[in-house]
């Protein structure tokens, strides 16, 4: 087993007498409890067999908890320099695969792409480094879980209920890009 570490921000009033409570009796016993900008988060340190086991048995507990998800860290949205960080590369590294003067092919940014800091997708991104020999496949199939649990909890925003449960999107096996 190994130790995971991710966040989940809640719909839950932090101020309610049970918050605490409530989560730990539903299984969150391995997480702190932390109101930053008015949001309620869960910040794990879930030990499990994959990261995606981690990440589902937790969102769960939130559920049987009685609350939902609004966000989830670490986000698939990354700048170069939290690329340079979850690599293990160094951020003059990443600007060279970048500007294509170390290798070709680098993903281009998906937002803010004018913006000193642009922002790429961490599963893209993953994926390259992958197939480039930089890092291991794990981290390109957990990239997927990030992607997959914010893309629900801010679809259940917009849209109400989502279609399908994140369980019935991590149960399934994870597909290469």
């Amino acid at each position: 087993m190994k130790t995971y570490d991710f966040t989940f921000v809640v719909d839950a009033d932090p101020l309610a007498d049970d918050f605490e409570d409530r989560f730990i009796a539903a299984g969150c016993d391995d997480a702190t409890f932390v109101l930053r900008r008015g949001a309620a988060a869960l910040c794990f340190d879930r030990a499990a067999v994959t990261y995606k086991d981690a990440v589902l048995s937790a969102y769960q507990n939130i559920k049987a908890a009685g609350s939902e998800v609004l966000r989830f860290e670490p986000d698939f949205l990354v700048t170069a320099s939290d690329i340079a960080e979850r690599s293990g590369l160094t951020r003059a590294a990443i600007n060279l695969f970048d500007k294509g003067e170390r290798r070709q092919g680098f993903p281009l940014p998906v937002a803010r792409f004018n913006a000193k800091s642009p922002l790429y997708d961490w599963v893209q991104v993953s994926k390259w480094l992958w197939d480039q020999g930089k890092i291991d496949e794990q981290a390109f199939y957990d990239a997927q879980v990030s992607r997959i649990v914010n893309q629900y909890a801010q679809s259940r925003q917009g849209l109400g209920k989502a279609g399908k449960s994140i369980e019935k999107l991590l149960t399934g096996p994870l597909e290469p890009v």
